[in-house]
């Protein structure tokens, strides 16, 4: 671990910059895509300190982030639907991502909005997100999961007949 970028991180967390540290998480995301080896020159030792420091700004950002708290209403071969926020900071998006089988197949935004989030004050009402599989990818047997923010196991199945759904749960309250 580079401790340069440690104590760097441990500051903005301290002065509450969440916003700077996505800034630096997108900063190191763009350098990383940039370390393209050819075949004069590797990029090997580069790519694993930028990764490096990700991981550190990662966590910074989830320290600040708070928990997450989040639902999966509907999923079956048309739709994949739920809701998430971050509890400290409603403000900010939260990225789901979508496995079919331990291969991530989708990475969605929960920022949609739903007029019962509101009513039932989680955050501005924008947290919802929705996923339709492309059409033959949703085949049973399936191993489903759906992460929020990276971290948090929303719903994690076994789905092994067609057609399975979750009834739509839109008491977000009794989450």
């Amino acid at each position: 671990m580079n401790a340069g970028i440690e104590g760097i991180v441990g500051m903005y967390v301290k002065l509450g910059e969440l916003d700077t540290l996505q800034r630096m998480k997108e900063h190191r995301q763009n350098l990383l895509e940039q370390c393209v080896d050819t075949a004069n020159f590797s990029f090997d030792v580069t790519r694993s300190i930028y990764r490096s420091d990700l991981e550190v700004i990662e966590a910074g950002i989830e320290s600040l982030s708070g928990e997450v708290t989040g639902h999966v209403d509907v999923f079956n071969e048309n739709r994949i639907a739920g809701w998430a926020l971050y509890d400290q900071h409603p403000d900010k998006r939260v990225t789901i991502d979508i496995y079919f089988n331990g291969e991530l197949v989708a990475e969605v935004i929960a920022d949609q909005f739903r007029k019962d989030l509101l009513k039932l004050n989680k955050g501005d009402g924008h947290h919802a997100f929705m996923f339709e599989p492309p059409a033959g990818s949703y085949q049973p047997p399936l191993q489903l999961e759906i992460r929020a923010a990276k971290r948090k196991v929303l719903k994690a199945v076994t789905v092994e007949q067609p057609a399975v759904s979750a009834e739509p749960a839109m008491d977000a309250e009794a989450k």
